[in-house]
């Protein structure tokens, strides 16, 4: 049995990203799914473990122009595809979007976000 270890919940989206390095700029035409903390691509272009890269989230579908902006580090790229995790707090606008994103797809994460902002204890 796998127990479920990650701070935030995920859920499936399907905007395009871009991925900057100082070396390249890769599209990727969807993710796989994301949360506050990193989001999952799938394709066969992938960045080594350890990478720095800048992450712009596409988000035309919800709003013309719109994208979440952020920094992360490739942390695993295997067959299941390249994840990345966000290694800068996201700003005000950016971290807003973002939740925005999370709650369309997935309403349940409000339940996860309000838990996360109010701790019992």
């Amino acid at each position: 049995m796998t127990i479920e270890q990650r701070q935030h919940p995920r859920v499936p989206i399907a905007y395009r990203v871009k991925v900057v390095t100082p070396e390249r700029i890769i599209a990727f035409p969807t993710a796989i799914n994301i949360s506050m903390g990193g989001l999952l691509i799938g394709g066969s272009d992938r960045l080594p473990v350890g990478t720095a890269c800048g992450v712009a989230i596409l988000l035309e579908e919800a709003e013309a122009g719109k994208r979440v902006v952020t920094r992360g580090t490739v942390v695993r790229s295997d067959a299941n595809g390249m994840a990345i995790q966000f290694s800068r707090e996201l700003e005000g606008r950016d971290i807003e979007a973002l939740r925005a994103l999370i709650r369309s797809v997935s309403p349940e994460a409000d339940r996860a976000f309000e838990a996360q902002e109010n701790p019992k204890g």
